[in-house]
């Protein structure tokens, strides 16, 4: 258990240092942001760093998340294996009683990994959406203004 506390412990720590990075990164494209008086293309430069160290931010909640879930699923898996073990010299009249336990532990890892992936999936490219739909606004516009 205390390898487990420590694991839980070493992504907290990674992910609070990712995230602080794109935080700071964040704040500096904020606080570097100049009047909108400049040119168009200093303008979307500036909204697009912005976008960027936003998606950043985004990025770094959802990768703690999903290392989170994979350690998770790892507790779970070696779980799993102890009591697939312990099952091994129970007699076979017993084993059905614990077949119940069997598919739920299964079910709760299979049911995991499948969340993990799809939750890992959309919000890395949710945390892009406002950039590509701005550079797609700009392309419509640069093709509207020929």
């Amino acid at each position: 258990m205390a390898n487990v506390l420590q694991q839980y412990l070493d992504v907290f720590q990674s992910a609070q240092q990712r995230w602080l990075d794109a935080n700071g990164d964040y704040w500096q494209q904020l606080w570097r942001v100049q009047p909108l008086f400049g040119s168009r293309q200093h303008l979307s430069s500036q909204l697009e760093s912005s976008l960027t160290s936003g998606a950043s931010l985004l990025r770094a909640s959802a990768d703690m998340h999903h290392d989170l879930q994979v350690l998770g699923e790892r507790w779970l898996g070696r779980q799993q294996k102890s009591w697939q073990q312990y099952t091994a010299v129970l007699p076979r009249q017993v084993l059905p009683c614990f077949m119940p336990l069997e598919a739920g532990l299964s079910g709760c890892l299979i049911a995991s990994r499948a969340s993990r992936q799809i939750h890992h999936f959309a919000s890395t490219r949710l945390s892009t959406v406002p950039l590509h739909a701005v550079r797609g606004v700009q392309r419509v516009y640069h093709h509207q203004g020929k």
